[in-house]
């Protein structure tokens, strides 16, 4: 057979994807023909096309080399250093092949997909572009300009090339399963599944669109139906680490941190540099408290890869639940840059800039986020948690809207009902219309018990008796004799304690207006100390603090006193010489920590317990699971006040206490009184708190950025008829 008809034979092959049989002629060719060119060619792409890229590349460079002006020759060798992951290799040949043919479209075609990989969306638009252009009814180029488009961002114009593509092409599955995970961001979950699953049925065997529906049906809290999605995929690719760490999320999800770890740590072991799977694992010792580790897993990811979103979502809640508003803040605008279309991220932002008193901000944010997509739930909550009573009219029929569709639509899951009740509650709150507001209370706590129990949410109140029975067991007065010279006499440490929304927020933004204060929020520094010593194999052991040593306590002290002096020196403050944690939890903390800190001062705030079970009520916490029973909230009002009276008692000249209504009433004279007992010397600007500027991390937000009122005083007995059982404490 003739040299030119033997190659076109196997090109053919090629064509019709008979690729093992066209790799067998080019192979008897090239034996029979060593040194032929088209030779070398033929068996360089038959490699190619079996996957077998390093002989692929072998070939087609010996090709080149007896013919180094083909640019055919010199672009498939280009794809092949794409197909096997060398991108520089990939572009410097595919860019030599464009220069010799600059209308070569299969090159434009290669180079574009090569800048995506390498982050280089802009140079990529460039050349789907120019393809677009030569051939506009040509739906592959239009779907990879969309995939470009999307790398930058603008996935709003993205969405519209997609739309764009299917009008071309119906059945074109890459735009479908692209679309997808698009629609899932910006809220509109019945597209997402919709192009999801036409996605599957166009193309069974891919993984990929089965993984997007699982992501669509996690966010819908669908998590039997995302589960399943996910093992069809498993089933057809059980190496996709990207697939394994989204099955490991799952099991996260549901607070099975012992499965998920083990998802996460199959994909490590299959990609040791894989972000997700280490992200995985960084969440699971968040929701374990254990926010140190977590941070150490994410901050050296964040080094390498300073633009992962995932990784900046993680560090940002893991800062967040340790504190640290402003630098959480810093990471959410980074994504933002990155995704400027994904509505729910306008609502974490507006959140933290509320708790800043940024209100103009947060509003900007949420507005914003409502133009993409008016019916996007948490910024709908968002708005009417920030503005309340004054929440426009059109928001408020379209949160009634979507409640009302919801009770005979089953997709509105419990998450999303319990946040449109919240934003109700705060609505009708703000208008004193109370009967209605209480209703929306309890169907915003019914809701969100049903949605984080099936995360895994429990609350046994015996449990935290017995840990209350313990502390008080332990921390006796013979204890503290015991270890009366052990501790740090530092007097940097200032703590804050009472139950939540009593009042510590506005207490230490009094006390952090003086020139000698930094107030670092709520940390859970006492507490990481404490589990630090008594945690062995995941099970509390206070006993062990009898035998506690000198060393013990100076080590862990220290420790303390260098995130202490650590956030100090971020601040870029001058003078500073108190640092407040207002962390209300630390009520439990008292006596571990005057064994770290015996010349610690500690303020207890108190607050009438019937406006805290109201305020605790109101409030839909990320992490309180006592908050949404009233029992629960009862029986922890109940244990607070035991363990306070145990300090009392023990420690009777170890702590002052004074209340949100004596602030209120007397805010000078108890803003003095607080001020002398940390040691320092009066400052007026401690009464103008409300202009402070610092994040905060709280669930109080604006109540802080404004004079002091006495509208919090006795609010829950306007509440009284209507809610049953929560102020009896």
């Amino acid at each position: 057979m003739p040299q030119p008809s033997q190659k076109q034979a196997i090109l053919s092959l090629l064509d019709t994807k008979q690729y093992e049989v066209a790799l067998q002629h080019a192979l008897t060719w090239l034996e029979e023909s060593p040194k032929n060119t088209d030779a070398l060619y033929v068996s360089g792409l038959a490699y190619l096309f079996t996957g077998q890229f390093e002989k692929s590349i072998h070939h087609l460079k010996r090709a080149i080399k007896q013919n180094p002006n083909n640019a055919q020759y010199i672009a498939n060798l280009g794809i092949s250093y794409l197909r096997s992951d060398d991108i520089d290799a990939a572009i410097t040949n595919l860019k030599q092949a464009i220069d010799m043919q600059p209308d070569y479209e299969m090159a434009r075609y290669n180079i574009g997909s090569a800048y995506i990989k390498n982050q280089q969306a802009e140079l990529a638009i460039d050349h789907f572009k120019s393809l677009t252009e030569l051939q506009p009814e040509n739906a592959d180029y239009l779907c990879a300009l969309a995939d470009a488009i999307r790398e930058t961002g603008q996935w709003l114009h993205s969405i519209k090339l997609y739309k764009k593509t299917l009008e071309l092409d119906t059945n074109h599955c890459r735009a479908h399963t692209n679309m997808g995970p698009l629609m899932m961001h910006l809220g509109q979950f019945d597209y997402a599944v919709t192009h999801c699953l036409r996605a599957i049925e166009l193309r069974p065997e891919q993984t990929l669109a089965r993984k997007n529906l699982g992501d669509c049906y996690v966010q819908m809290e669908l998590l039997d139906d995302a589960m399943e999605a996910y093992a069809d995929a498993f089933d057809i690719d059980e190496n996709n680490v990207e697939l394994i760490v989204a099955i490991g999320n799952i099991w996260l999800e549901t607070a099975d941190f012992s499965e998920a770890s083990s998802w996460f740590q199959k994909a490590h072991q299959l990609d040791d540099e894989n972000a997700l799977a280490l992200c995985g694992l960084a969440h699971i010792q968040r929701e374990l408290g254990n926010l140190q580790q977590a941070l150490d897993i994410l901050q050296p990811l964040l080094e390498k890869e300073p633009e992962n979103i995932e990784v900046l979502h993680h560090l940002s809640d893991t800062l967040w639940d340790d504190g640290d508003a402003e630098t959480a803040l810093r990471y959410l605008k980074i994504i933002l840059k990155l995704q400027p279309h994904r509505s729910a991220l306008y609502a974490k932002i507006g959140h933290i800039l509320s708790s800043a008193g940024d209100i103009d901000g947060a509003l900007q944010h949420y507005n914003t986020a409502l133009k993409q997509n008016p019916r996007c739930i948490p910024v709908l909550n968002g708005l009417a948690t920030t503005q309340r009573g004054k929440l426009e009219t059109r928001h408020v029929e379209t949160i009634q809207n979507l409640l009302n569709s919801g009770t005979t639509n089953t997709k509105l899951k419990p998450g999303n009902h319990a946040a449109l009740h919240n934003a109700l509650a705060f609505y009708f709150d703000g208008n004193k219309q109370f009967k209605v507001a209480a209703e929306h209370m309890r169907q915003a706590n019914d809701f969100q018990w049903q949605h984080k129990k099936i995360r895994g949410w429990q609350y046994h109140t015996q449990r935290h008796e017995d840990h209350i029975s313990q502390l008080i067991q332990i921390f006796t007065p013979r204890y503290f004799k015991q270890i009366a010279t052990y501790g740090s006499t530092d007097n940097t440490p200032v703590f804050i304690v009472g139950m939540p929304r009593s009042g510590t927020t506005l207490t230490e933004q009094i006390l952090a207006r003086h020139k000698n204060v930094l107030g670092i929020g709520e940390r859970n520094f006492a507490s990481q100390a404490f589990n630090q010593y008594t945690n062995i194999n995941n099970q509390i052991k206070l006993e062990q603090l009898k035998n506690i040593t000198g060393q013990e306590v100076k080590q862990l002290s220290q420790n303390y006193l260098d995130k202490l002096h650590a956030l100090v020196r971020q601040s870029n403050e001058t003078n500073i010489t108190r640092v407040i944690d207002k962390m209300p939890d630390n009520y439990n903390m008292i006596g571990w920590i005057l064994t770290l800190f015996p010349n610690a001062k500690i303020i207890h705030l108190q607050r009438d317990l019937a406006d805290v079970a109201l305020s605790c009520w109101m409030m839909q916490f990320g992490t309180i699971r006592w908050a949404c029973h009233k029992e629960h909230i009862s029986h922890r009002i109940q244990q607070y006040q035991r363990i306070m009276q145990h300090w009392r008692e023990v420690l009777p000249d170890k702590f002052i206490e004074t209340s949100y209504e004596q602030l209120v009433n007397n805010q000078k004279e108890e803003s003095i009184r607080l001020i002398e007992y940390i040691g320092l010397e009066w400052d007026e600007n401690c009464l103008k708190f409300y202009e402070s500027e610092r994040l905060i991390r709280t669930a109080s937000m604006t109540q802080v950025r404004q004079p002091i009122h006495k509208k919090s005083i006795h609010r829950w007995k306007a509440y009284q008829p209507f809610i049953a059982g929560l102020f009896d404490v």
